[in-house]
C-alpha cells in the first residue's frame, strides 16, 4: 500500500533504469509515476517470469519488488543477480515478512510513502557499483 506524501528532490542525480515488479496495477502505476517524475526510465512487470525476461534483455540499475514471496525470495534474488550481478533490489514487505538473508536488498516497509520509495531507490542507486554522482 502506498500512502501520500510529498515528492521532493530526493533522487539520485543520475537517471537510472528501474524495473518495477508489482502485481497490483494501481500500486504499480503510482510507483511508476513517482520514479518517472524523478527522471528515471521505468519498466514494469506483473510477475517474476516477466521480470526475469526483462533483466535478460535490458540493463537494470534497480529492481523494485512489490511482491517477493518468502519461499521463493532467495531463489529469485539469486536468479536476478546471476543475470545482472550489480543490480540493486528494493523490496517492499509487510510488517510480518521476514526477508532477512537476502543480500543486496533495500527494504521498504508497507505501507510506505512515495518519499520513502524515492529515498530507498536513491539509496540503492548510491550503493551501486560503477555509479558516480
Amino acid at each position: 500500500m502506498v500512502t501520500g506524501g510529498q515528492r521532493g528532490g530526493v533522487a539520485s542525480t543520475l537517471p537510472a533504469t528501474i524495473l518495477v515488479l508489482e502485481e497490483d496495477a494501481a500500486v504499480q502505476e503510482l510507483i511508476d509515476q513517482a520514479l518517472r517524475e524523478s527522471g528515471h526510465r521505468v519498466l514494469t512487470t506483473h510477475n517474476a517470469l516477466e521480470a526475469l525476461e526483462v533483466v535478460r534483455r535490458v540493463r537494470i540499475d534497480v529492481l523494485v519488488v512489490g511482491l517477493l514471496l518468502q519461499e521463493r525470495g532467495q531463489t529469485l534474488v539469486g536468479e536476478f543477480h546471476s543475470i545482472q550481478a550489480g543490480m540493486r533490489i528494493v523490496s517492499i514487505s509487510g510488517p510480518n515478512d521476514d526477508l532477512q538473508g537476502i543480500d543486496r536488498t533495500t527494504g521498504l516497509s508497507s505501507p510506505f510513502s512515495l518519499d520513502d520509495l524515492l529515498k530507498a531507490a536513491a539509496a540503492a542507486l548510491d550503493s551501486s557499483p560503477g555509479r558516480e554522482l
